[in-house]
């Protein structure tokens, strides 16, 4: 396996209150020959140029893998910190022609940038973890495990990997430490490897001894979207006292925002176990044991439904599933894929 290197810097106004980055989520400024390529262990680093004016065609249409500011968006391997802002999925073009006047308006009245409790709490935690650095524009190197350029990105056009940083001269992977401490949790897929899941499976076990931390406080019943927790917008106030309480696996939040706002627009009819259970794509998943012991080609895949019953009880935990990616297509600026660095 290859090894992809990125070197950059954080620069921690992104992060709430002061920006709008959440916990797992940040923009990495580039530096000169940032992307260094590793064909194998003990290779040599060799500079690569192929993500220069390259697209993502994903699940939106294409977006420049590098934005204008020459920055790329990280979103941390493997974990999943609690929502600070998300709105619902929009209904497909062939449901939304069949909406009514009345529906279109109740949609837009409802889908709202929801957050969840401790979203706020993670990013601040995260902020203040890299000021300690002494500095508010902090470098960072950004890793991941690949053998094409096809690998790196997600379907919404995020560099997929670790960050990693230096704090009190020890070299710290930010990934790893959001889940020790309790702020995010680990949320596998089937790209990573056996040795990038068990790293975070340990380091869950550490998380769900942190008090007052959404690993503490792991909601084991879906319940209703509360609809009050809204995102305040950066530059609010930020109140840890009110930033506390059970906190949802986040992939599942992110289903409840969906179905509460669609539901309530009279889209879909049902509970939340059949939302989730008809949805398309469908939210595929292998079991993390039968994962690490037969591998993605053997190992019995799975529906989120199975999980989530009818009376809302959810039966595993987020260390115990890995979900398999949609897809996305890395292009030059020629529009032709980019298979090789």
């Amino acid at each position: 396996m290859g090894l992809l290197k990125v070197t950059g810097t954080l620069d921690l106004v992104q992060f709430w209150p002061g920006g709008e980055s959440d916990a797992d989520t940040a923009k990495v400024l580039l530096k000169a020959n940032a992307f260094k390529f590793q064909k194998h262990p003990g290779a040599p680093f060799k500079v690569t140029h192929v993500f220069d004016a390259a697209n993502v065609k994903g699940k939106f249409g294409p977006s420049p893998a590098i934005d204008k500011k020459n920055r790329i968006t990280i979103r941390f391997q493997g974990i999943d910190a609690p929502e600070l802002h998300f709105r619902a999925s929009p209904v497909s073009k062939k449901l939304k022609a069949q909406m009514t006047p009345a529906q279109l308006a109740k949609l837009k009245l409802l889908n709202k940038n929801y957050r969840q409790l401790f979203g706020e709490t993670a990013t601040v935690k995260l902020g203040q973890f890299l000021s300690t650095t002494g500095q508010t524009v902090v470098p960072c190197t950004v890793t991941t495990a690949v053998d094409t350029p096809n690998e790196v990105f997600d379907t919404f056009g995020r560099f997929i990997g670790d960050i990693l940083v230096t704090i009190k001269g020890q070299e710290v992977n930010l990934n790893q430490w959001l889940v020790e401490q309790g702020w995010a949790f680990p949320t596998f897929y089937a790209s990573m490897s056996s040795d990038e899941i068990q790293a975070l499976v340990t380091a869950a076990a550490k998380g769900k001894t942190k008090k007052n931390t959404p690993a503490k406080h792991l909601k084991k019943v879906v319940g209703q979207l509360d609809e009050t927790l809204i995102f305040p917008g950066k530059g609010a106030a930020f109140d840890a006292a009110k930033d506390k309480g059970p906190a949802l696996m986040p992939k599942v939040f992110r289903r409840l925002c969906t179905f509460t706002v669609h539901k309530g627009a009279g889209v879909v009819t049902g509970n939340f176990h059949d939302f989730i259970k008809n949805s398309q794509p469908p939210d595929d998943l292998f079991l993390t044991t039968d994962f690490l012991n037969q591998g993605a080609t053997a190992a019995p895949i799975h529906l989120l439904s199975e999980f989530v019953g009818s009376d809302g009880k959810i039966t595993k935990e987020p260390q115990d599933l890995v979900f398999r990616e949609n897809a996305s297509t890395l292009v030059g600026p020629n529009g032709k894929p980019i298979t090789s660095f």
